[in-house]
Order: C-alpha cells, then sequence, then structure tokens
C-alpha cells in the first residue's frame, strides 16, 4: 500500500537508521513497549516486518483479517504509521518509466502545483492530473501496448492523454505523432507518445493547452 510506485534509495535507508545485512537492510526498534519490530528490504526495495513480543515470540494478530480490540488496533495503527514514515523519508517516487513522462511530471508540479493521482488499483501506474478549481481532468498518463495505437509491435508504452480542439486534432492527427484519444472520447482527447516522437516542449505545450481547455464550462 505504501510503496507502491516507491523505489528504494540506499543512500536515504542508510540515513533511516537501517544497517546493511548481507543483500537487504535491517532496521530493529521497540515497539509499543514490549514489542519489537524487525523491517526488512531487499535490494528490490520489497519490505517485509515481523513483531515479537516481550517473550520474543512473532506477535500476528495485526495480520488476522477481522481481529478486533483495542490492543490490536494500536498494533495496526503504529505499524502503518512507521511503514509510511519509511515509504516517505527512505523511498523515491517510481511513478513513471520514461525519461518524457517524468519530465512531464515535474513541469506540472512546477506550473500549477497539481501531482498525479492514481485511481485504480488494477493500473497501478496509470495517472489522472487534475485542476485544482474544478476538478476535471487534463492529462492522463497509462502504459498500453504499441499495437493498441495501431503501431508495429507489442511492448508497452507510456502514452499521453490531453484535451485538444477537435477542429485542430481533425487536421493533425495522422496515426504516429498524433492520435485520436485512447480510451478517451477520440473527438476532444488526442494521444501522444513519451518516446522521443515529439520533442518535451511539445509535450509541456500540449499539457498547457489541455489545463486550459479543461477550465471551460
Amino acid at each position: 500500500m505504501f510503496f507502491r510506485n516507491k523505489k528504494l534509495n540506499r543512500e536515504k535507508i542508510l540515513g533511516c537508521g537501517f544497517e546493511v545485512d548481507g543483500e537487504n537492510f535491517i532496521r530493529r526498534e521497540k515497539f509499543l513497549d514490549d514489542f519489537t519490530l524487525t523491517i526488512s528490504i531487499d535490494g528490490r526495495g520489497a519490505v517485509t516486518t515481523k513483531i515479537f513480543d516481550a517473550d520474543g515470540e512473532p506477535y500476528t494478530l495485526h495480520l488476522v483479517e477481522g481481529a478486533s480490540g483495542s490492543f490490536v488496533g494500536a498494533v495496526k495503527a503504529e505499524h502503518e504509521r512507521i511503514l509510511k514514515n519509511i515509504s516517505e523519508q527512505c523511498f523515491d517516487d517510481d511513478n513513471f518509466k520514461s525519461a518524457q513522462a517524468v519530465k512531464l511530471d515535474e513541469h506540472i508540479r512546477e506550473k500549477f502545483s497539481d501531482a498525479p493521482e492514481f485511481l485504480w488499483e488494477k493500473f497501478p501506474n496509470f495517472a489522472v492530473f487534475r485542476r485544482k478549481d474544478n476538478r476535471k481532468w487534463y492529462a492522463v498518463i497509462m502504459n498500453v501496448p504499441k499495437n493498441k495505437l495501431g503501431l508495429d509491435g507489442a511492448e508497452e508504452i507510456e502514452i499521453l492523454n490531453v484535451r485538444v480542439e477537435p477542429a485542430e486534432l481533425d487536421k493533425i492527427f495522422d496515426g504516429e505523432k498524433y492520435f485520436r484519444g485512447w480510451h478517451m472520447n477520440k473527438k476532444s482527447w488526442m494521444t501522444l507518445r513519451f518516446d522521443e516522437t515529439l520533442t518535451d516542449e511539445e509535450i509541456f505545450s500540449r499539457t498547457e493547452q489541455s489545463y486550459r481547455l479543461a477550465a471551460k464550462r
């Protein structure tokens, strides 16, 4: 939950109290007075935890679905708080794979102070950007097989959906650089590729235009 779209930062991990243990990073800490929490992170960034009671016996009740009670609730809450802090302090965001998608994310944060929203559990890398004033979407980043766009090959690429004036889309649509919106309204949304087919500047400009178009009622 806390580590989705995150990547391990080895320098930060060592600054968060973790020690190197073979190929893993380990941290042990007191947990709710009489308990000990052991956190292990492997080289790929996978996180596992174990809780031990005062006698050194594993405590697992917090993992049992439906388990209730004030103490179990306290264990769950503290466990989640610690993991959330580790996610925020020891890991970096890893939302997008292509360099151009990463640059656009940075540009949007700087230009509009908007952060991506990941709305679909089934598609964890699909991201939506929307205006703060009316909550309308103006950019959507997705991963799709190239052949879904009518291109050769089945490998996945990252794409960007942005709003566009219908008349302009009719003029520039070519099925190579400019596509009608994939899984969007094909008259008022356009799909672009994050594979250097277009320059960063054009992608930024198209996104800013989409932001303005999203303001229209």
